[in-house]
């Protein structure tokens, strides 16, 4: 999906894995806010752009929780970013 070819379809059925023990992740709610943005955007709805995905940051969740793994949620926001680059050409 590096090509642009990033849909909302694929967002809202992607899934994450947990980070490496001890790590601690994003907080899965925060997360998970900001791709229902993105979700938006790329429907053709909402006003996010390529920096703004770029910018995004997320939190730790709670201590004691983990949240999702941060490597992977960072590449799909390199991904989510060229998607809307594209989308405003």
């Amino acid at each position: 999906m590096g090509d642009g070819g990033l849909t909302a379809e694929n967002l809202r059925g992607i899934t994450f894995e947990k980070p490496p023990w001890p790590k601690r992740g994003y907080d899965e709610k925060s997360v998970n806010d900001f791709l229902a943005l993105a979700v938006r955007r790329l429907d053709g709805r909402g006003h996010l752009a390529a920096a703004d995905v770029r910018a995004v940051r997320f939190n730790k969740p709670k201590l004691g929780k983990r949240g999702y793994d941060e490597r992977q949620v960072d590449d799909l926001i390199d991904e989510i970013a060229a998607a809307i680059a594209h989308l405003d050409g």
